[in-house]
C-alpha cells in the first residue's frame, strides 16, 4: 500500500494509490488528492495545535502536507533542477530558489504562510535556530512583508533570550550503550 498522508481534513490519514496514480505519488490527479487543499486544512489544524501548545502535532501536520505538496510539485517535472526528496523541509533555502520562480503568487502566499506557522511551532519547542531557517524561506518567498518581518524579529529575539544563563555550565554526558549481557552495568558498577 502507499504511505500514509494527511486527508482532506488534515486530521485523518489518507491512503495514497499504491499504483502511483495520486498527484503525490506521480503528479496525475486520478485519485482526487489535492496538495494545495491538504496544505491549507494543515494549515488551520497546526494553527489549533500552536494556540493549543501542541507544537509536536503541529509540526507533523505541516510536515506531512508540505511533503506532499512538495511531491505533487516536482512529479515528472523536467523544467526543475534536479533536488533531493524533502528539500522542502531540510533545505528550504535551496528548494525556494529551485521552484520560487515557477509558483503563482497565490501559491507563494500559501507556502509563506505555512514556513512562517512551521517556524512559530518550531519556536514553542524551543528549536529556534531551525525557526530562524523557515522564516527566511517565507521571506524569500515574500520579501519585504511585513508581518513575516516581524515574526522573524520575535524569532530572533526568543533566540537571543533562550541561551544559557550567565555563569550556567553545561553537564557532561556520556551514553553506554551495548548488546543485553555486554557488560554495561558490570562497567558502571566497578
Amino acid at each position: 500500500f502507499g504511505s500514509s498522508r494527511l486527508g482532506p481534513d488534515a486530521s485523518t490519514p489518507r491512503r495514497h494509490c499504491s499504483r502511483g496514480l495520486c498527484s503525490w505519488c506521480a503528479g496525475r490527479s486520478v485519485c482526487g488528492f489535492d496538495p494545495m487543499a491538504g496544505m491549507e486544512a494543515a494549515r488551520k489544524a497546526a494553527t489549533q495545535a500552536l494556540q493549543a501548545q501542541k507544537y509536536f502535532d503541529g509540526v507533523q501536520l505541516v510536515n506531512n502536507a508540505m511533503e506532499a505538496w512538495e511531491g505533487s510539485l516536482t512529479a515528472g517535472r523536467t523544467d526543475l533542477p534536479v533536488m533531493e526528496k524533502l528539500d522542502v523541509l531540510r533545505r528550504p533555502d535551496v528548494f525556494i530558489a529551485n521552484v520560487g520562480g515557477i509558483l503563482e503568487p497565490s501559491v507563494k502566499q500559501e507556502v509563506a504562510g505555512i514556513y512562517a506557522l512551521r517556524a512559530r511551532l518550531l519556536t514553542g519547542l524551543g528549536a529556534q535556530k531551525r525557526a530562524v531557517v523557515d522564516i527566511d524561506a517565507a521571506l524569500a518567498l515574500l520579501p519585504g512583508d511585513a508581518e513575516l518581518s516581524k515574526c522573524k524579529q520575535e524569532i530572533e529575539t526568543a533566540t537571543a533570550s533562550a541561551g544559557p544563563a550567565q555563569g550556567e555550565a553545561k553537564t557532561s554526558t556520556t551514553i553506554i550503550t551495548g548488546f543485553l549481557g555486554a557488560g554495561k552495568t558490570t562497567l558502571l558498577n566497578y
